[in-house]
């Protein structure tokens, strides 16, 4: 008799196939592969002990009943029975159809009988070490909420503004007046002081340059001729104050007039200057144009500290020009506000 082939021991069941000939359908050789793939992933997770056998025996070939097969256990108990189906004269592929047959049924039993058994005498597994407690949480302590500190508290209000602007201004006297009246260039710098935005003080510093008045003596036959320049300058400290969108400037401001007078006599040139001080109030409307750009309208009202007088030495000695004592002025300039 040949061996019995052993299809595999693990944990729960060894199951055997009992030998048999080559030429049975199925063979025993055909049943035992076909049992080694479905078995096998059956057993693999069973966890109980090594105590079952069960052998597959085949009926032999010629007999009363074949096709069948018997499953057993190692006391000779009948376990299973099956009968096959199979046709008279059967082909090679349907021996091993026939395997695959009996594997799936060994299969099946052995999911749902043997193996639920055993499992159901088993010892219960040891229980498991309880897990350790989490930690105590640690009390978080409480937040508290402070305002945003205000500008005196930080240190640091808003940042100054600068404005820078170049426009033109016309002088008004109670004297006749020529082209020295009109600053042609005037350009300002000013710069907020305070820590608001909407009013506050304003500080302003600008100079320009006014046009040419010239004139010649009708007296001199030798076409004696003079020009006269004059460059003004100021100093000005304002308070303003928005109201809606635009900012309302009024304040005082001291200024100086740099005269230059020009003059030829007789092919010569003589040159003069003079400095003339004066005090002003003054008022303005700055429009705002965009968030940088604006144009500022002034206004002021000046007397002099000093004034001079230029002589005609040639003829008759008059006054040539005089600076004036009282005077007004008007101004519009585009700038530009700078954070």
């Amino acid at each position: 008799m040949q061996p019995a082939f052993l299809l595999l021991i693990l944990r729960a069941v060894t199951v055997l196939v009992a030998p048999g000939p080559e030429e049975g359908c199925p063979s025993a050789r055909q049943v035992s592969a076909a049992l080694a793939s479905r078995v096998s992933a059956t057993l693999k997770t069973r966890k109980s002990d090594p105590d079952t056998t069960l052998t597959v025996i085949l009926a032999a070939p010629g007999s009363a009943q074949e096709p069948s097969f018997s499953l057993v256990d190692e006391q000779g108990r009948l376990r299973l029975f099956r009968t096959l189906t199979r046709p008279g004269n059967p082909k090679p592929q349907e021996c091993s159809a026939l395997a695959e047959t009996v594997a799936l049924i060994v299969q099946r039993y052995l999911e749902e009988v043997e193996l639920p058994e055993i499992e159901a005498t088993a010892p219960p597994p040891p229980p498991k070490p309880p897990s350790p407690s989490p930690p105590r949480p640690q009390p978080v302590p409480p937040t508290v909420s402070r305002p945003a500190p205000t500008p005196s508290e930080s240190g640091r209000g808003p940042r100054a503004r600068w404005d820078l602007s170049l426009g033109f201004a016309a002088r008004f006297a109670n004297q006749q007046a020529g082209w020295e009246s009109l600053d042609l260039g005037r350009f300002t710098i000013a710069r907020s002081l305070g820590s608001r935005s909407d009013k506050g003080m304003l500080l302003a510093l600008w100079a320009g340059v006014s046009g040419v008045t010239g004139w010649g003596s009708s007296a001199n036959q030798d076409g004696g001729q003079a020009r006269l320049i004059r460059i003004p300058t100021g100093l000005a400290l304002m308070w303003r104050h928005m109201v809606s969108e635009i900012e309302l400037q009024l304040g005082a401001s001291g200024l100086m007039d740099l005269w230059v007078l020009g003059a030829t006599y007789k092919d010569q040139i003589y040159w003069n200057t003079q400095m003339a001080f004066s005090a002003a109030a003054l008022g303005g409307l700055q429009l705002p144009l965009s968030q940088r750009f604006f144009v500022r309208i002034g206004l002021e009202f000046a007397m002099s500290a000093t004034r001079y007088r230029y002589i005609d030495l040639t003829h008759s000695r008059d006054a040539t020009f005089t600076t004036p004592l009282f005077f007004a002025s008007a101004g519009l300039a585009l700038g530009m506000s700078l954070r």
